[in-house]
């Protein structure tokens, strides 16, 4: 799930990484501490505060990208034979993270506004999790942000049953406007928040941050020191000069625009093809697509011909077969995954 890289601002991130490795003396040579570098922190608690999300530095521990945070809630809260809930289709890759750990996953139908609040009911009066994992702000895979009624409804719904909500808002930057975020609605009270900039500037900074209550967040700091020392000092390094300088908004500002473009173009011709999408696509980086077949065929054939495809399976924790496919908004700008999309629908 990454932008072309061409989108991305190489020069961006260069000058940082130039600007820090002219620091001297050992800044750059020790481990640094397990929460996380504090400028950053103080940064991203700014940026917090800007989405109304009432958090100082005590509440952030940053990590290697949002799967490492996922990895420290989930080591925090699971035990063996746990449930966890989560939406139905979501991010795959927390389905093994969490059934490493011995955990029982079940999925929650996800609608245009966020997850169905009354299947989650009634799967309430039949589960007791301990976490429920939420993409609220332009959800993988299609691209929907949960509304105030729904988001009201499922802190109502924590509260009585006793679970943690965790948000995943790794694509909330690409968001026009002002998102409504359940961690602002919650104050970090029962919602664990997780963030990063893989996604808008690279791959290859892996730096993420969790941001939960004070006596949380040190205890996931003990997790990370324990199971991984502490996370590399030099990227979040540059990450605190990309956001000191102000330049990353108006890089995002940038993506948002191309991805619009780019995004409507893509939509059309897989309307023409037949394709029906989830929802009209409106922001984020994928669109939700109903084929009409299986999707896990179209990825082996996609596959022969040297095209990756995301079958509808990969993101239900049933892994059962769909005709659901998450598609790049940017596709549209590959002509040889379109042209072989167009022959799959003829």
């Amino acid at each position: 799930g990454l932008l072309p890289a061409a989108w991305l601002d190489s020069d961006l991130v260069s000058s940082a990484v130039r600007a820090v490795g002219r620091l001297t003396g050992d800044a750059l040579l020790n481990y640094g501490v397990p929460e996380g570098y504090l400028p950053l922190r103080n940064q991203l608690a700014q940026r917090l505060m800007q989405a109304d999300i009432g958090a100082g530095p005590e509440h952030i521990v940053t990590t290697n990208g949002v799967t490492h945070g996922i990895d420290l809630v989930a080591r925090h809260f699971l035990a063996p034979g746990d449930t966890v809930f989560v939406e139905d289709p979501a991010w795959y890759l927390m389905f093994g993270r969490f059934a490493a750990f011995g955990a029982r996953i079940v999925g929650v139908p996800r609608g245009q506004d966020g997850p169905d609040t009354t299947v989650l009911a009634n799967l309430l009066t039949r589960h007791k999790p301990k976490l429920f994992v939420i993409g609220s702000v332009l959800h993988n895979p299609t691209s929907t942000s949960i509304s105030a009624a729904n988001a009201h409804r499922l802190l109502q719904l924590a509260e009585q049953h006793d679970f943690t909500i965790v948000e995943d808002d790794v694509y909330g930057d690409l968001h026009p406007g002002r998102a409504l975020r359940l961690a602002s609605l919650d104050q970090l009270k029962r919602v664990i928040y997780l963030g990063g900039f893989s996604k808008t500037l690279a791959a290859s900074l892996r730096v993420g941050f969790v941001a939960a209550a004070p006596e949380i967040a040190a205890q996931l700091a003990d997790l990370k020191m324990l199971t991984g020392l502490t996370t590399p000092e030099l990227t979040e390094r540059v990450i605190t000069r990309v956001l000191a300088e102000g330049q990353y908004r108006r890089h995002v500002e940038r993506l948002r625009g191309k991805l619009d473009a780019a995004r409507d173009r893509t939509a059309r011709a897989l309307e023409k093809m037949g394709v029906r999408l989830f929802t009209e696509p409106t922001a984020g980086i994928f669109m939700w697509a109903d084929f009409g077949r299986d999707t896990n065929a179209i990825a082996v054939a996609g596959a022969e011909q040297g095209i990756l495809c995301a079958p509808g399976s990969l993101f239900s924790p049933t892994q059962l077969p769909s005709t659901w496919m998450r598609v790049s908004a940017a596709a549209s700008l590959n002509s040889q995954a379109m042209r072989f999309l167009a022959r799959v629908m003829a």
